[in-house]
């Protein structure tokens, strides 16, 4: 479980880092145009916040069936496992998911403060 939690902050981190970096141009232009910090950042965060709940979603279907599937091909002979899937599974992994996705966004809400405008909105691409 500890791995799988790295994993997802980890992928969590990493996605929305470049989301935001690959996005400084245009987060700049906003900052110029008269938008406040506080709608710049809200602005990724409804992204992110969108993103993690479809992602959540479609990790349950896709995970149910991967779990049939695995157990059904591959059971264990020398374990006594319960193979069935418990709701605490789901709100388990639902609950972490959203906990790194908070921990992202905030560290995301200082990266998106301390944006330089005049440098991004001077770069070539």
């Amino acid at each position: 479980m500890l791995a799988s939690s790295a994993l997802s902050f980890v992928v969590l981190f990493t996605l929305t880092n470049i989301n935001v970096s690959e996005r400084t141009r245009e987060l700049a232009t906003l900052r110029v145009l008269g938008f406040y910090k506080r709608e710049t950042v809200m602005y990724i965060y409804r992204e992110t916040i969108i993103l993690t709940i479809i992602g959540i979603l479609v990790g349950f279907i896709g995970g149910y069936y991967l779990h049939q599937f695995i157990m059904s091909t591959l059971p264990p002979n020398n374990a006594m496992a319960d193979m069935t899937l418990y709701w605490t599974n789901f709100a388990i992994s639902t609950g972490l998911t959203l906990l790194f996705s908070f921990i992202v966004m905030l560290i995301m809400a200082r990266k998106i403060s301390k944006i330089d405008m005049l440098g991004a909105l001077n770069s070539v691409d």
